[in-house]
């Protein structure tokens, strides 16, 4: 999904001419574009929750402007728009100048895990939040699940929540920290809790990762971008499809041509399509992927095909992965999907006139499978910890290889 504007409004109001009163006229009529071109747009608004209930929030936050402050407005907003209850529909703040605290999380073990940070704080990787301005992080986490976009089941929540906690102006606007500037945080490290009193920026570089993936095992045989390859095995009959990110139609043609041919031509038997961390994109692109990957004769359809999928597998990326399963007999391998094989999709925008904030909102409704199961469920599960982040262990890859194989001698 591409990035879009935002404002610079979160740390000097938007509507900041001195006049209160034109403030909350302001935030009336971008309140007012924002209900009639959801009502308009989306294909269906009132699947979740009813119209009534939308106009009564509309209603209590019309007449709580005046009290207001910007960064309580723009969680507000991101509450009503949660409520609508589908993953595409969302207030995310993209693009945006926010605070950030110098650190990212992700969920692990039912807990939030620094997994990226600065040269400064490296000591923090690996350390789980206990709590932010004596706000429990398990309390944080469920203030921030009432508003996180594209959240369409616990799954993607994780990752959404996990995302959107460092960020300064919504911890403020949650009540959470008094000063978007400081706020003191606790963590863990081992048996050890640490306390700092931690300053947030706009320009933060996350030099300082940790990683559970290890796709360094296949040699480079055709590429699009460092997110979008295929590589095999020594023996070139294992082919690993690293598809973490969308292209255009035309690219993944080249890429798939080439990738049919590599396969032809060395009587590849084997196939991994990894979707892990894909957020999306154009399912259709995935399908011209599949669609030449259905002429490789030397594949070993019947056992041979394998789709790596995660909690952040979202959007076309899931809906590719459903399809995979189908079209390519892949055995899905991994964690639950961040999107329902049934549900509203294809993701439209557009900007509120006087704030510049962009709300996105479905456009259709897909069902890639019968069922309405919360999430397109792997085949087999195996789900990571922190420790194989720390370790870099791919347990997941890892299983896909022993099943496909893989000698490490000679591979």
């Amino acid at each position: 999904m591409k990035l879009c504007l935002f404002l610079f409004f979160l740390i000097v109001p938007p509507y900041s001419y001195g006049d209160p009163l034109a403030d909350v006229k302001r935030w009336e009529n971008d309140i007012d574009f924002y209900v009639e071109n959801l009502t308009d747009k989306h294909i269906d608004l009132f699947h979740s929750i009813s119209k009534q209930e939308f106009s009564n929030e509309l209603i209590k936050l019309k007449r709580s402007l005046s009290t207001m402050t910007t960064n309580q407005v723009l969680v507000a907003m991101m509450k009503l728009t949660h409520s609508i209850g589908d993953g595409h529909t969302s207030f995310p703040l993209w693009n945006a100048n926010l605070k950030r605290f110098p650190f990212q999380l992700k969920m692990l073990d039912k807990a939030l895990y620094v997994v990226k940070t600065t040269d400064t704080y490296q000591h923090l990787l690996g350390a789980k939040l206990e709590s932010i301005n004596n706000f429990n992080s398990s309390d944080v986490f469920q203030l921030f699940a009432k508003l996180t976009p594209f959240s369409e089941n616990k799954y993607s929540t994780r990752v959404r929540v996990a995302q959107y906690i460092p960020t300064a102006e919504l911890l403020n606007g949650l009540g959470i920290i008094n000063d978007i500037s400081s706020a003191r945080f606790t963590f863990l490290i081992g048996e050890k809790l640490i306390e700092l009193q931690l300053k947030s920026n706009d320009s933060y570089e996350f030099n300082a990762a940790l990683s559970y993936i290890d796709d360094t095992l296949f040699r480079y045989e055709g590429k699009v971008s460092s997110n979008l390859w295929f590589g095999s095995s020594k023996n070139k009959k294992i082919i690993y499809v690293k598809f973490r990110r969308y292209t255009s139609m035309t690219k993944m043609a080249s890429l798939a041509e080439d990738l049919l041919s590599f396969i032809n031509d060395n009587k590849s038997e084997k196939l991994i399509i990894d979707l892990r961390d894909n957020y999306g994109g154009d399912f259709f692109v995935g399908l011209k992927l599949a669609q030449l990957l259905v002429l490789a004769d030397s594949i070993d359809w019947k056992n041979g095909v394998f789709v790596l999928i995660d909690n952040v597998t979202f959007s076309a990326a899931m809906s590719n992965a459903a399809q995979f399963s189908q079209l390519l007999n892949a055995k899905l391998v991994g964690e639950p999907t961040g999107a329902k094989p049934s549900g509203y999709q294809d993701m439209g925008q557009f900007i509120l006139p006087n704030s510049k904030l962009e709300v996105t909102y479905s456009k259709r409704l897909y069902h890639f499978k019968e069922d309405n199961r919360d999430a397109l469920y792997p085949a087999v599960t195996i789900e990571l910890s922190i420790n194989d982040y720390i370790k870099k262990n791919d347990k997941q890859l890892n299983w896909v290889l022993t099943m496909v194989g893989w000698n490490k001698t000679s591979d």
